[in-house]
Formats: structure tokens, sequence, C-alpha cells
């Protein structure tokens, strides 16, 4: 089998952060080191060992010694502004779990489902890409996957709720965007402010029948944009967010 690059691997063994938490929780009386609980989203317990995968720590750290100078891996870990460094990184990380827990507990409250056929075209799509991308078989990946402890069935499985998770949030999107619009008067506004921006060759302005199509998609994409975030802002300030970590 041709010699499999870390970076395939690193591709391979993670999935999106929309997925990386689920199934984490653990009894309290039986935590272990790698499932010491790193935050906890109302009562969903995110793990170090998830962030640590999610932040891909052990494959940053596997590049800074094979491929950078030992100096720069030395000042990385050896000195507070490193180390301060990598601490950020990880709770950046952990931020981003935490907001796509908090979407997928929604879109599970609201009764959001993924069509699972979706679901599995998009699995075998993103197989069907690695194999090409890599020149390399199913059987192949599989052997690269099993050096790293996992499976290509394992991938699988957790790819598939990577995808189910993530088109569950896209159509609570939808849902929470859903009666956003931009009158005409919104239009006419946005020109009549605006109308420096349409200009043609010679300096004249553009009618507001030939941009108005343009303004409308721009002004409607930006309120919709709001509305999920101001909507989002609120449902993350309600939330029970304990960070451990």
């Amino acid at each position: 089998m041709k010699k499999v690059s870390l970076l395939l691997l690193v591709g391979l063994l993670l999935t999106s952060l929309l997925a990386l938490s689920q199934g984490t929780s653990t009894p309290a009386d039986t935590q272990t080191p790698s499932s010491t609980i790193a935050a906890t989203v109302n009562g969903e317990q995110i793990t170090i060992a998830t962030l640590e995968n999610a932040a891909a720590i052990s494959q940053i750290f596997q590049v800074v010694f094979s491929q950078l100078p030992q100096a720069f891996g030395q000042t990385l870990l050896s000195t507070p502004e490193g180390t301060a460094f990598l601490d950020r990184y990880q709770r950046d990380v952990l931020n981003q779990i935490i907001d796509s827990r908090i979407m997928v507990q929604q879109a599970v409250a609201l009764g959001m489902e993924a069509d699972e056929s979706q679901v599995a075209d998009n699995v075998q799509s993103r197989l069907d890409q690695i194999m090409q991308q890599n020149q390399m078989t199913v059987e192949q990946i599989d052997a690269a996957l099993q050096q790293q402890g996992s499976s290509l069935e394992d991938y699988k499985t957790r790819l598939a709720q990577s995808i189910r998770e993530q088109l569950m949030v896209q159509a609570l999107q939808q849902s929470v965007i859903a009666d956003v619009s931009v009158s005409d008067a919104d239009v006419q506004a946005y020109y009549d402010a605006h109308q420096a921006d349409y200009t043609n060759a010679d300096g004249t302005i553009k009618p507001l029948s030939d941009v108005s199509a343009n303004i409308h998609d721009n002004l409607l994409k930006n309120a919709q944009r709001d509305r999920w975030s101001q909507w989002f802002k609120d449902v993350k300030a309600s939330a029970d967010i304990q960070i451990s970590f």
C-alpha cells in the first residue's frame, strides 16, 4: 500500500465539529483522565479527549517535530508565550464546539430532521472524493485508518452523524430566517443613499430598475444573517454553559 500522508490521516480521523461531542457524556464517578470534562452545555458534556481531537493537538505536534525546526517546537512547548498560544487555540476550538452543540440541541428540540438518503449520498460522495484525490482504494483507506486505531466503518459512522447534524442545523437556520423579507421601500431607500455605487462608465447613474434585484438580494442576505446572529446570540445567552478547561 502506498504511504499515506499525515494530512490525509488527519482528514480521515477528524469529522466536523458538529459531531465531535456526540456521545461524550461520562458519569462523574467513572471519569478517567481521557474523559475529564472540558465543558458542559445544557447538561451535555464535552470531554478533554473530544477537545484534543477537534483541535488535532497530536497531529499538530507531529508536524511541529517532524517538519519544523526543533527550536520552534521547544519554544512552543517550553515558554509561557508558547503554552499561552496553545491554550488560546484550544479555548477557541472549545468555543466552536460549544456553539455547534447549542445549534444541534436547538435543532433537536425544534424537531428538525435530516433526509437519510441525503446523508448516505453525502457520505459516499466524501469517500469517493478521498479515494480520487489520494488514488486509494476502499481497502487501502480502511487499512490506513486501522493503523490509527480506527476503521472505515467507524469513520463513515462519524461522518454520517456529522452530516446529519449539519443538515439539521441548516434546517434550523432556514426556520429562523424564514419570515425575513425586504420591501420595495427598503430597496428604494438603499438605492437613494448609495447611488454613487451604481454608475455607468460615463458617470451616469444606473436606473433603479437595472440594479433593484441585486440590491434586494444583498439586503435580504444581510437581514437573514443579522436575524440568525441575533437569534443565536439570545439562545447562547440563555444556555447553561460551564467551562472547566
